[in-house]
């Protein structure tokens, strides 16, 4: 049973680390995407996929609880929430 858990427990925590680290994401000469502390209880339909979907001055974030156009950030440890 030890075995089991050490697996579950492994494979929880690496989907987490790949469910939070699709936050920030981005063409890096553009900026990054903004912190966003929404807590969803549904995601919504993604309106792109990537920054090629977006104007020139936006790139496509996980911003309120989908994929959306939103204006990057420089520096995201300067950004306020």
């Amino acid at each position: 049973m030890w075995p089991n858990s050490i697996l579950v427990l492994t494979v929880f925590l690496i989907s987490s680390t790949l469910v939070t680290g699709g936050g920030v994401k981005g063409d890096k000469e553009k900026g990054v995407c903004p912190p966003d502390n929404v807590r969803c209880i549904r995601e919504e339909d993604p309106l792109c996929y990537s920054d090629s979907d977006c104007g020139d001055q936006q790139i496509c974030c996980f911003w309120h609880c989908g994929f959306k156009c939103v204006q990057p950030v420089k520096d995201i440890e300067n950004t306020k929430v």
